[in-house]
């Protein structure tokens, strides 16, 4: 029996073929050099702010891309290095090859990934299923460039992101969720004594729309204090220059309160002046100059 008078098993055979042919003559002859230059120019078209370097790039069976240490740099100012990116590894969907990929990500001791739709035509682009596992903060110089104070913590979150590249420029939209587990910040200005905030689990709802962070359900349950918060953070460039409003409610928890008097008359105050069991806080101000109050 001639196996190639099946139409499916003929098609199915041909797909195989021009596979392997395609991965041994991208394995042979590799263009890296090429499509190094041409990912990186991809990338600066992605985030025009920003300077896109490479350190290798290589083939992986059957038809994935791996690139080792991509680094962002800041073009403007002193060029600071925003953060550096251990490994991605790039691989199509068949039925799309040049609009699907899933893209994998070892990067700030975590491991992350999110599926990339490429239109072409309009100069859009959509991350689909973003997965962030264990991101260690304290390895992200940006964070700590632009807030200018410690930040540590293992970051988790999930969500969708939509972006362009084309002159007009496309507003930038996402939605998703994040977690940060066993973290602490440092603050600029002292709150109940404390020079930082120590954080057991920290939980919110972030929607991006029109340069605009809008942060909601947001809790967070510390060593030392507990609370809930809402608010949002206006995009600019820099970064620090960024507007910002938050609201909540902080309640000191038994380790405060043993330790510092201070702590204790302000509860006793704060509880009589708003005759409930948790104090409601203003943090508005800039990224550069924030400013914190008890009020609500």
């Amino acid at each position: 029996m001639n196996p190639f008078k099946n139409r499916a098993l003929l098609f199915c055979s041909l797909l195989i073929y021009t596979l392997s042919l395609t991965a041994a003559l991208l394995y042979f002859r590799f263009p890296a050099e090429e499509v190094k230059l041409f990912f990186q120019t991809k990338m600066e078209q992605l985030l025009p702010r920003t300077q896109c370097s490479v350190a290798k790039m290589s083939y992986r069976f059957p038809l994935s891309v791996t690139i080792n240490e991509m680094d962002f740099k800041s073009r403007q100012g002193k060029k600071e290095s925003l953060c550096t990116i251990d490994q991605v590894t790039i691989s199509p969907q068949l039925s799309s090859l040049t609009s699907h990929f899933h893209v994998d990500i070892n990067a700030w001791d975590g491991e992350h990934s999110f599926s990339l739709v490429l239109q072409q035509a309009e100069k859009k682009f959509t991350m689909e299923d973003i997965q962030l596992h264990g991101l260690d903060l304290a390895k992200v110089p940006f964070l700590q460039q632009t807030f200018g104070r410690e930040i540590t913590g293992s970051l988790s979150g999930n969500g969708t992101y939509h972006g362009g590249w084309n002159k007009k420029g496309s507003p930038a939209e996402g939605k998703g969720n994040i977690v940060i587990d066993t973290g602490s910040f440092s603050l600029l200005l002292p709150i109940f004594s404390l020079e930082k905030i120590d954080l057991k689990k920290l939980t919110a709802e972030v929607v991006l729309q029109k340069n605009r962070l809008q942060f909601d359900k947001g809790s967070f349950h510390g060593q030392e204090l507990k609370g809930e918060f809402s608010g949002n953070l206006g995009l600019q460039s820099p970064l620090k220059r960024s507007g910002f409003s938050f609201k909540g409610a902080l309640e000191p928890l038994p380790p405060l309160l043993k330790k510092s008097k201070y702590a204790q008359d302000m509860v006793i105050q704060l509880k009589k002046q708003h005759a409930r069991a948790t104090l409601p806080f203003l943090l508005q101000g800039s990224v550069e100059s924030p400013k914190f109050k008890f009020d609500s």
